[in-house]
């Protein structure tokens, strides 16, 4: 960001005293006393357990240029710019409109029930083979990350790529207001934070509100292959532009389909980009990334990718971590993919995971799915089904739905090893006396489950072995 204190005193409609500092321009915002640098603006954002006001001070003796506050602030050196607002974290978003209406890059918005991280980083692998690129750090896409995400962007960037996650009624439409995207997609739907959203109709109407705040001549870009999406899609935005992975889509102009696996954990895809086919290859492999890989592509299409720049952004993009990310110990993979999970994502992950053993072990090390509300028996009993029928030797679960799992896997007939354990040793010590001595392991669970501490004690523990 590069804009002057006076220019960001009215794109937040502050009041106050701008000190005797004259208009000096801001290079940077920090929400966070141990980030500040010199010359940046300081956001005093109020929470349960920290309040930024407290620490207004701090951030002035370590060089911030200015401070946009909720509340007159006492105790700063004389002179201090103090911005009053009524509500930071709106101010914070306005800020964040006011830049993005300054330096006007192509934004694509990127929305989603499982993959959008995937999708961002994809997309902006591709653009960034045409100029310059902004995306955002990791998965700050809510309310206070997409803004710091879209300040942080230079005003040389050609192209922003924006996550935007929600799970609440609303939020999309705060979120889009921020954004205003040239291109916007969403590639999927799925029973992800029911506890705020509901349904499945819930979620796909909820998120495709983001079509009304496109940018006049801007794009819509939904998957078909998922009713309630496309219908909510074509509700919000009778123009969408369909996307599908399905051999029934035929209709859509934009499709794609899983061609097969490569060595080191690579696959093969084919698109069809309009009038463009393109064979490529990807650090991905699994039917289900198809449609990432297809909505990555067709945004960047739509904003003028050559067949070059998309083959190109596509074999070098680099997955985040902790996103299905493989990796081989001797006999044994590990899949770490635990980053978030929802039903959606969980079947995707255990599908891909069943593919990558081809006939080896296949052991699931699940964590729970949260934000389900009521229907989080149901949904635990449904993963039990579906990890079941995978073959896996073995399945380990963490969390208060064991008994649902166990349910759904007696119904799919499963004949394996399940066991609750919740903790990375009880997990050890059990798979232990399994006589398992190679083979697949995916690990996976909601953020909160914490399910890397099983990635890396159970890497650790085959580290050990083979040093023995």
């Amino acid at each position: 960001m590069r804009m002057s204190l006076s220019a960001i005193l009215a794109a937040t409609g502050a009041v106050g005293d701008m000190g005797d500092r004259g208009d000096p321009v801001i290079e940077a915002v920090r929400i966070d006393s141990r980030t500040v640098v010199p010359g940046c603006l300081f956001v005093c954002l109020p929470g349960e357990r920290v309040d930024g006001h407290q620490f207004a001070g701090e951030a002035v003796t370590k060089g911030a240029a200015a401070i946009l506050s909720s509340r007159p602030l006492t105790g700063l050196p004389q002179g201090t710019p103090v911005l009053l607002v009524r509500d930071t974290v709106a101010a914070l978003g306005k800020l964040a409109r006011a830049w993005r209406d300054q330096v006007r890059p192509k934004l694509v918005a990127v929305s989603g029930s499982a993959g959008k991280t995937t999708v961002k980083e994809l997309t902006a692998a591709i653009l960034a083979k045409v100029g310059g690129t902004a995306k955002n750090y990791k998965n700050f896409n809510n309310h206070i990350g997409l803004p710091l995400s879209m300040l942080e962007a230079s005003e040389t960037d050609a192209f922003w790529v924006m996550e935007l996650g929600i799970s609440m009624p609303g939020e999309m439409e705060a979120l889009a207001d921020i954004a205003r995207p040239d291109v916007a997609v969403i590639h999927n739907v799925g029973p992800a934070h029911l506890e705020g959203l509901g349904s499945i109709a819930g979620v796909a109407a909820a998120k495709t509100a983001l079509f009304r705040f496109l940018e006049p001549g801007g794009t819509a870009l939904a998957s078909m292959d998922y009713p309630e999406l496309w219908d909510a899609a074509r509700a919000a935005c009778p123009e969408v532009i369909g996307l599908s992975t399905r051999g029934g889509g035929h209709a859509a102009p934009y499709r794609a389909k899983y061609l097969g696996a490569l060595p080191e954990g690579r696959g093969r895809f084919f698109l069809k980009l309009r009038d463009l086919d393109l064979e490529v290859v990807t650090p991905l492999t699994g039917v289900h990334f198809a449609e990432n890989i297809l909505a990555a592509a067709a945004s960047a299409h739509v904003l003028g990718a050559d067949a070059a720049a998309i083959t190109a952004g596509l074999e070098t993009a680099v997955i985040p971590e902790q996103r299905f990310f493989c990796r081989r110990h001797g006999c044994y993979t590990s899949i770490d993919d635990t980053y978030n999970a929802n039903p959606l994502s969980m079947r995707r992950a255990i599908e891909a995971a069943t593919e990558a053993a081809h006939g080896q072990p296949l052991v699931l090390v699940l964590g729970e799915m949260r934000e389900m509300g009521g229907q989080a028996v149901t949904e635990h009993e449904k993963l039990g089904e579906l990890a079941g029928a995978s073959g896996a030797r073995a399945v380990y679960f963490h969390g208060e739905h064991g008994a649902a799992v166990a349910e759904g896997l007696k119904r799919a007939g499963f004949t394996g090893h399940f066991a609750v354990a919740d903790t990375p040793d009880a997990f050890l010590t059990d798979l232990a006396g399994r006589g398992i001595t190679g083979g697949v392991f995916l690990f996976k669970g909601s953020r909160s489950m914490r399910m890397e501490e099983y990635v890396t004690a159970f890497t650790q523990s085959i580290q050990r072995d083979a040093d023995a």
